[in-house]
């Protein structure tokens, strides 16, 4: 192999190069190593691996075979069926085939020789019932309605005798040109207060009023008439529930103290916690009412309804 030839062996995936140069090699590793060594002649032989053809991007994903589809059902009676229904199907057979007979040739039609449609003569329809009256004769004389003459400069003056003034706005100048403009929108004159309702409460307040009064005297006779949500608790009815408290803490306990010593199954266990739980809310209620003399109870039945 002559300088700077180069020669490629392929293996499975892996290329091979075996180069001879002279003060020159592949690879990182090896660069320093051969720039020191300068011009002389040197032999040898690198195996550097970096190209193979195999690669799993190039891998193509193929679908899923779809299972062949099953043959269509024929059945055996196909073709016997087929046949019935088309023996049973004949042509024109409902309405049939026209029994009138062809008329020849020399018999075609002619004018005037078509059936006729006529139609029915109905009686005249008047819609004026009442006749005009006759025209008059040059000998009568017409019946005419008498005008009335109308003097319309007597009527028009007695008009302008007979209406009123018109009344001139009332209006104020602003300014030393003249500017005027209307006093009764401009809130100078008191309009409001020559009123004879200024300053006056209006009825529908003193209705309102009324009708908010008549609601609480409503509702104050509606209290009076419930009976009372809290119960006093004598102080007789104070012992016995203590008594009964206590009395069933004791029975309590006693089922506590009862209990094996060994919790090793579920049930065991829930039925402890179960009893310590009931045996604290007996203490806590005797607490209570130890510790408070007057007691009172609310009825929350009577506030839903």
């Amino acid at each position: 192999m002559r300088k700077g030839d180069f020669w490629l062996a392929r293996s499975v995936g892996v290329s091979v190069f075996v180069c001879h140069w002279v003060g020159f090699a592949i690879g990182k590793d090896f660069c320093g190593s051969l720039a020191r060594c300068g011009n002389q002649r040197q032999t040898m032989s690198i195996v550097n691996i970096y190209f193979h053809d195999e690669n799993i991007y190039n891998v193509e994903k193929k679908p899923p075979e779809k299972p062949p589809k099953p043959p269509l059902y024929h059945s055996r009676f196909e073709h016997q069926v087929r046949q019935e229904t088309k023996s049973s199907k004949d042509a024109h057979r409902t309405m049939g085939f026209s029994k009138i007979p062809l008329p020849g040739p020399s018999e075609f039609l002619k004018k005037n020789c078509g059936p006729r449609h006529r139609a029915t003569k109905s009686a005249p329809v008047r819609l004026c019932t009442a006749h005009k009256p006759p025209v008059p004769k040059p000998t009568e004389s017409a019946a005419c309605q008498v005008l009335k003459v109308v003097d319309f400069k007597k009527e028009n003056i007695k008009k302008v005798v007979t209406t009123s003034p018109k009344k001139a706005r009332a209006r104020y100048a602003d300014t030393r040109k003249g500017d005027f403009h209307d006093l009764e929108r401009s809130g100078l004159m008191p309009i409001y207060m020559c009123r004879p309702k200024f300053g006056k409460v209006p009825q529908y307040l003193t209705r309102r009023k009324k009708d908010l009064i008549a609601q609480k005297e409503r509702l104050i006779e509606e209290c009076s008439q419930q009976k009372p949500r809290c119960s006093y608790i004598s102080q007789e009815e104070r012992v016995d529930l203590l008594k009964g408290l206590k009395q069933n803490w004791e029975k309590l306990q006693q089922e506590y103290q009862s209990l094996p010593l060994l919790t090793d199954t579920v049930p065991k266990m829930i039925r402890k916690a179960k009893l310590e739980n009931n045996l604290k809310q007996l203490e806590k209620d005797i607490l209570t009412i130890e510790n408070n003399p007057y007691i009172y109870i609310y009825d929350e039945e009577s506030k839903d309804s």
